[in-house]
This record gives C-alpha cells, sequence and structure tokens, in this order.
C-alpha cells in the first residue's frame, strides 16, 4: 500500500511537472503582446543629420558622385571646378574652352586646350543624395542627359543662362543633380543660400550636399563637421564656409526666393 501511494505521488508530480512544461510553451494572449503606447514610425533623416559619403578619387560604385577640382588657369589664377562621375569612372563637366565634355579622370595634371594649358588638381568628392532611391534616379537618367548635352556642344561660360545656351561647370552639375523644365534646374526648397549676386556657387553646392544648410546655425554646423569623417581639404574648406556664414543667416522658416543664377567660384574654396 504505502508503495502504491508512493507511485500515485511521483505520477502526479509528473503530472504537474509535464503540464508546467507545456504551458511554457503556449504564446501568451495576443492582447499583452500590444504596446501600452502606440509605436513611433522612423523619422526620415534630413542632410544635417544624414551619414557624409566622401571620397578622394574615382571608384566603381560612385556614379553621379560630384568631384571637387582645382584649376590652375592660363593666367596663374586658381579656380574650382566641379564634375559629376559616370559609370566607367570618367568624368563629366563644363570644361573652359572646351564647354560640356566627358573626360577621363585626371589629377596633377595638364590639360592642354588650343594654346592654353590649365593645371587640375582633384581635390574630393561626395554622393549628392544620402537616400539610395535619389541616387538610383540620378544614375539612370544622367547618361542621357549628359549626351545630349554633350552632342549639342553646350559651350562654356561664367555667366550662366536660363535657356541653357552656355553652362559654368556649377550650372552644369546643378542641372544634372536637379533637372527642370526649359533648361533650367530646378533646386529643392532646402537649398536655400546663394552667394552674393543672388548667384549659386561650388562653395553654396558643397554646404548644402555635406546638409550645413540644414542645421539652425554656427555652432551646429562646426558640430556636424567635427563629428564627419572627410577627406582634410573638405573638411578645412567647410569650416571657412561655415565662418564665412553670417550669423544672421539661417535656415529660414518657409524657403520662397527668386531662383537665383548658376555661377562659378573665383579662387580657393
Amino acid at each position: 500500500m504505502r508503495r502504491q501511494a508512493i507511485i500515485r505521488i511521483l505520477g502526479t508530480i509528473t503530472v504537474l511537472l509535464l503540464s508546467g512544461h507545456t504551458a511554457a510553451r503556449i504564446p501568451p494572449p495576443a492582447e499583452t503582446l500590444r504596446p501600452a503606447t502606440p509605436v513611433s514610425k522612423p523619422v526620415p533623416a534630413t542632410r544635417g543629420t544624414a551619414p557624409l559619403h566622401s571620397v578622394v578619387g574615382v571608384a566603381p560604385g560612385q556614379a553621379g558622385y560630384v568631384h571637387y577640382f582645382l584649376l590652375r588657369m592660363p593666367d596663374d589664377s586658381v579656380e574650382v571646378q566641379v564634375g559629376i562621375e559616370l559609370e566607367d569612372q570618367r568624368i563629366a563637366w563644363s570644361f573652359p574652352e572646351l564647354g560640356v565634355v566627358i573626360s577621363p579622370f585626371i589629377s596633377g595634371e595638364t590639360l592642354e586646350v588650343g594654346n592654353n594649358s590649365y593645371d587640375v588638381w582633384h581635390l574630393y568628392g561626395l554622393r549628392p543624395f544620402p537616400d539610395n532611391a535619389a541616387m538610383a534616379r540620378l544614375r539612370k537618367t544622367l547618361p542621357a542627359r549628359v549626351n545630349a548635352w554633350v552632342k549639342s556642344g553646350i559651350p562654356y561660360c561664367l555667366d550662366d543662362t536660363p535657356q541653357g545656351n552656355c553652362m559654368s561647370c556649377i550650372g552644369f552639375v546643378l542641372r544634372a543633380l536637379f533637372p527642370g523644365s526649359r533648361g533650367y534646374p530646378e533646386l529643392p526648397r532646402d537649398f536655400w543660400r546663394s552667394s552674393p549676386g543672388n548667384r549659386y556657387t561650388p562653395n553654396d553646392l558643397l554646404l548644402y550636399l555635406t546638409g550645413m544648410l540644414d542645421l539652425p546655425d554656427r555652432n551646429a554646423r562646426l558640430r556636424r563637421l567635427h563629428q564627419l569623417a572627410m577627406p582634410a581639404d573638405m573638411r578645412n574648406d567647410l569650416e571657412s564656409l561655415i565662418h564665412a556664414i553670417g550669423t544672421g543667416e539661417s535656415k529660414p522658416a518657409v524657403a520662397a526666393r527668386p531662383r537665383a543664377r548658376p555661377g562659378t567660384a573665383r579662387g580657393r574654396l
């Protein structure tokens, strides 16, 4: 009898243990999985918070990257030149005397144009759009636009025109990045700053592409500058440009202003 009682007790314990083990495998009711508060959707990154992709040369996978060069002109002055990297690592740009052309990537070399010589140094390059969808659209449409301009023989000029009869280097890049109607770039509203004379320059584009124009003041821009990894030349240029922005200049609540004319930068950034 005692043995049978012990067996019954052990059987009861086994059933209880197995029941507890089985219960542990049953998921809790769906109601208990609901959060107490609604889950917030991720906030899209702005240029002022997005990572910066900067490079020191051309490479596969960088089609659409904007590259900055320094030119020594025939009169020994220096000028900033901007262009766009193509799928085969060549550079599309509007170059003095040549107009809109596609040329091999060069740096530390001399380009002979007619009777004039241009010394060319590459400074840095950067990805123009943080999100992959915008980069994919640019890469898809860029070759056809560039080829059309090359075939049209559009000449180089400093005084760019809305009609696109000639293009400065910055005018070419802005049209490539932000195509608009009637041959003129359709600039985004958050590209709110232009240089004196209501003209865009490579300096303005650099501030915009690096997200500096998305930030409220100088201190915020300097903080972003110190947080980002980038080539030394780009860091030096941006630091100078950030300090050159007036203390009264800030991102407007509504970026409604006349469209500025593309121009070109004189001298070092």
